[in-house]
């Protein structure tokens, strides 16, 4: 394990070592999750949003992971939500917003690439009376919703991963998996396919942990989810997207293998470019 993942797993120990407050913590945030998100998903239905109201409800459910994960970080582990992103003393935001550029870039340029090879799968669908309000709805929940997930799967129960199982090389596919899991229940699964999608939620899972652990932080894993969710909504959506925008394209058809295939490149590209000048460096063995 690097020095970097080792710090960052170590934060789980910031206001004491009590291994058993995550055995109560995980459990805390999946119920407060369920049923405080099924209640906020109602209440926002009511809303008078127009057109966004279905989106905000949507968000206003996945929030409540955000306040359940934040409330049982510092109330029951006596630590500040910070640790959850990084081991030092401020969030790196610039390098949040570059690695939301860099994989933003990734995402656009695959989607060209199959439009290309696929000529009349993408269909101009942009209505500005539209757009507009979900642009304004996007911009401000989807970068929450992403921070929700980033701070839940890649903060907190990575980091209990790493106090509870013996093993560091089980942490990142634990944490993937118990990724996929919830992503199970999209729509795009039934439409698209259970083991194509269900490999495309893990790879993604993967990668966002590795990312993590690589650099010791969480910034890189926020701001590409982050744009990946954005452009998904705004520029290039697919049918039976759990989030139904009204994007500028909307493909006919998800591709799952080109999906995954081009998931793994982009991820590699963005490995080499977050990491191009870090020699990989080791947490120092005892006894």
């Amino acid at each position: 394990m690097s020095a970097a993942a080792a710090r960052f797993l170590a934060l789980a120990d910031r206001g004491g070592r009590w291994g058993w407050r995550y055995w109560v913590g995980l459990p805390a945030i999946v119920v407060l999750w369920l049923q405080g998100g099924g209640e906020a998903y109602e209440a926002a239905l009511v809303l008078p949003l127009g057109v966004v109201t279905e989106f905000v409800a949507l968000n206003a459910s996945i929030l409540v992971l955000l306040v359940a994960t934040v409330l049982v970080v510092t109330l029951l582990h006596r630590r500040s939500w910070r640790t959850l992103v990084t081991p030092h003393p401020a969030i790196d935001w610039r390098r949040m917003a570059a690695a939301a550029a860099v994989w933003g870039g990734l995402l656009l340029l695959f989607a060209l690439i199959e439009a290309a090879l696929h000529p009349g799968r993408y269909v101009w669908t942009f209505e500005p009376a539209l757009w507009l309000p979900f642009a304004a709805a996007v911009l401000l929940l989807t970068p929450l919703q992403c921070l929700a997930e980033e701070l839940a799967f890649r903060g907190y129960l990575l980091q209990a991963l790493g106090r509870l199982l013996a093993a560091p090389a089980f942490v990142i596919p634990a944490s993937a998996l118990l990724f996929t899991l919830p992503h199970l229940l999209n729509p795009e699964v039934g439409a698209y396919g259970f083991w194509l999608m269900a490999a495309n939620y893990f790879a993604m899972g993967l990668f966002l942990a590795w990312i993590t652990l690589r650099d010791g932080r969480l910034e890189l894993a926020i701001g590409a989810h982050a744009a990946n969710n954005v452009l998904l909504a705004l520029t290039v959506n697919y049918e039976a997207s759990v989030f139904d925008t009204p994007s500028m394209f909307t493909a006919d058809t998800l591709d799952p293998a080109y999906s995954l295939l081009t998931l793994v490149i982009s991820a590699a590209v963005f490995a080499l470019w977050a990491f191009r000048n870090r020699v990989p460096d080791r947490a120092p063995r005892h006894g």
